[in-house]
């Protein structure tokens, strides 16, 4: 019965990556939000008992809010010549619609026009290393309500609309896998909640007080979506713990007097103590077609990135015109960090993205911006632990950096490749893993499509399953794999390894917010 539930929760569960894989963060946050406060217009319309607020007092509040954000944005990017994010100004409007009072005086509207414009101001002065350092929503939140005394209310913690916030929450944090993160901060604030109540009064209004904390109060709105902003958050898991607890606390605790927004500002600057990375500007230097579809883009000014092979940045491109999927994505790095240059390797579909479209365009004098290095896609510190890569697709770019960096530094390693692709035009690389054979490489190229493969292929047809590993790779039980490429690829071929015995902590995949 155990074994049958679980079985169907992880179908479940697959059916919801497979639909957030196409989506970004961003834009899964951005959609989110437009739900949210679509809800609450709704709920006001309704019954104005639901909501404190009148459903148009919030339509024009959050329409007003939308056009200073967008258009401070455009004047700031265009007068210092920054890459504009198509998205963030959208989403800071939005969460400022759900946690400043709506409008309905003049000077309501002023309030609101100058959180707007200290959000959008906050990302392009309050910068070092080309880093925004604090969440503009809460920016703006904070410095409108030092200046008129009027801060913010956080009218999102209402119980109407807490189901939409667990749903979207839940959704964002699937997606952006920082479970440790908000978890860590929800259960130190109850516990300073619990102990704050126990405390002043009788031990039985401690459970009332809990549950109204996760249904009728901003706590899971701020968690979910406030507490995970990417740019002014940790990026590494060890740091997610220390973060979250300082946040809780100063929330939490309620001598301190902190509001919501400023406990959060200072969370962002804890933030960037513990890991001042930087955002670099980066130059283009040129592009290579790799195999069919597939592209490299080469950039310069990589000098003070220090970074592991196999991990993956979050990159910018300086375009005001975008598709529904923003001018932002994360693309594992496939250069090495041995190379005097910083690049990313993509496939270009039919159609493509504007994303990709304005990469093909690219001259000698456009650039773009990168940042958020992270990821745990790396090689073990111990030097003799077997290696097993399975790569399909554009998935191959991690292992690109690996093997590179391997043969570079002449480093050594029992390591085997599977490599699938569509047909033999698709396979990127194959000159570098010949000479990878010098430090223990085998490739092992398999063509998914069997009417792809020509009469002689000298290597495998089919797909990457149990039995193709079994007989390619004797000694799998031995070795640490490595799974890279889409997301159906990575799901199946974990799924094989598994039934081939293998435990979880032996089967890595390749994970970032958002594929390409």
């Amino acid at each position: 019965m155990l074994k049958k539930l679980s079985l169907q929760t992880q179908r479940i569960l697959d059916f919801i990556d497979g639909l957030l894989d196409p989506i970004t963060s961003y834009k899964l946050v951005l959609y989110f939000l437009y739900v949210l406060v679509g809800w609450a217009i709704l709920a006001g319309a309704i019954s104005h008992k639901s909501i404190a607020f009148h459903w148009y007092d919030i339509v024009i509040s959050t329409l007003f809010l939308m056009a200073v954000c967008r258009g401070v944005n455009f004047l700031l990017s265009y007068s210092l010549n920054v890459p504009r994010n198509s998205e963030s100004d959208l989403i800071t409007a939005l969460i400022l619609s759900m946690i400043m009072s709506p409008a309905t005086t003049a000077n309501d509207f002023l309030i609101l026009g100058l959180a707007a414009s200290f959000a959008m101001a906050s990302k392009y002065v309050l910068v070092i290393s080309k880093r925004h350092i604090f969440n503009p929503a809460a920016t703006g939140a904070y410095l409108s309500g030092l200046v008129f005394h009027h801060y913010a209310s956080w009218w999102v913690g209402t119980t109407i609309l807490t189901p939409v916030v667990l749903v979207g929450g839940l959704l964002i944090m699937r997606k952006m896998k920082r479970y440790i993160m908000v978890t860590t901060f929800i259960v130190i604030y109850l516990i300073i909640l619990g102990v704050t109540v126990a405390m002043r009064h009788s031990g039985s209004s401690v459970p009332h007080n809990l549950w109204v904390s996760l249904t009728a109060s901003p706590l899971l709105f701020f968690s979910y979506i406030m507490l995970t902003e990417p740019l002014t958050s940790p990026n590494k898991l060890i740091n997610y713990i220390p973060y979250s607890a300082l946040v809780a606390v100063l929330y939490g605790v309620t001598k301190l007097r902190i509001p919501p927004e400023e406990a959060l500002l200072i969370g962002n600057a804890f933030a960037y103590i513990i890991a001042p990375y930087k955002r670099l500007k980066l130059n283009f230097v040129g592009k290579r077609q790799e195999a069919e579809g597939i592209y490299s883009f080469a950039f310069s000014g990589k000098d003070s990135l220090n970074f592991q092979p196999g991990q993956y940045l979050e990159w910018t491109i300086p375009s005001s015109e975008s598709d529904n999927r923003g001018n932002r994505r994360y693309f594992t790095i496939s250069s090495s960090p041995t190379e005097k240059e910083l690049g990313f390797t993509v496939k270009m579909p039919s159609p493509t993205s504007s994303f990709k479209k304005h990469l093909m365009q690219f001259k000698d004098d456009d650039s773009l911006l990168a940042t958020h290095l992270a990821g745990s896609f790396v090689l073990p510190k111990d030097p003799n632990q077997k290696l097993a890569f399975i790569a399909g697709g554009v998935g191959i770019t991690p292992f690109r950096s690996i093997i590179k960096y391997l043969l570079d530094s002449q480093q050594p390693r029992n390591a085997v490749l599977l490599y699938s692709a569509n047909n033999f035009r698709e396979f990127a690389f194959t000159d570098l893993f010949k000479q990878a054979k010098s430090v223990g490489l085998k490739t092992g190229y398999v063509i998914s499509n069997a009417e792809s493969a020509s009469k002689g292929w000298p290597g495998f047809v089919g797909q990457i399953n149990e039995e193709l590993i079994g007989k390619t790779i004797s000694d799998y039980k031995e070795r640490q794999f490595y799974v890279s490429g889409p997301y159906g690829f990575v799901k199946t071929a974990r799924q094989e390894l598994i039934k081939l015995g293998l435990p979880h902590r032996q089967i890595i995949t390749d994970y970032f917010p958002g594929y390409g």
